[in-house]
């Protein structure tokens, strides 16, 4: 559910506890019958009422078709075995391939995005290199480690492992001593 769902579904909660409110006063007899009475009379050939209504039928149907959308998650890899079916998320294989380009010598930093594609995924890294290392090189051996492991651990071939090296930097995160 989207956020102006989320909106949507605050203000029609806020108004609907409003009205079983008034509905709750009125059987009790708290709220008079006359009020009640001239306050339906008064909605009587009103198209403003039924523009109202009609707003509020609409959000409920809104509403009712967002809990009832299936929550399956979309971006996941399947497998299919005997005992059934695997499904992998793409966050998953994001986290995978993170931690194998971050311990590959001359990187310093890696973001990665995953994406499916038709023959397999698509692997997208940016990545910080040292100034010391040879950046075609730290490219290639990226390409390489990722294309591996990805194949020997989640079992699918990626389609394109593509590296950009957005910077070249000597950035240490520097240990504090404590003297």
């Amino acid at each position: 559910m989207g956020i102006i769902d989320r909106i949507i579904l605050s203000i029609y909660t806020f108004l609907l506890t409003f009205l079983s409110l008034a509905v709750i006063l009125l059987s009790l007899r708290l709220i008079p019958l006359e009020l009640a009475g001239t306050s339906l009379a008064y909605m009587y050939g009103q198209w403003e009422a039924s523009l109202i209504g009609a707003v509020f039928f609409l959000v409920s149907i809104r509403l009712l078709l967002a809990g009832l959308r299936s929550r399956k998650v979309k971006d996941t890899i399947v497998h299919h075995n005997d005992m059934g079916d695997v499904h992998i998320s793409l966050t998953a294989v994001e986290n995978l391939v993170e931690k194998v380009a971050r311990h590959i010598r001359g990187v310093r930093g890696i973001k990665v995005n995953v994406a499916l594609a038709n023959p397999g995924l698509t692997v997208k890294l940016k990545a910080v290199v040292s100034p010391e290392s040879h950046v075609p090189s730290v490219a290639s051996e990226i390409q390489n480690r990722v294309h591996e492991y990805i194949k020997n651990t989640v079992g699918i071939d990626l389609a394109d492992v593509q590296v950009v090296v957005e910077n070249i930097s000597n950035d240490f995160k520097a240990k504090q001593r404590v003297e």
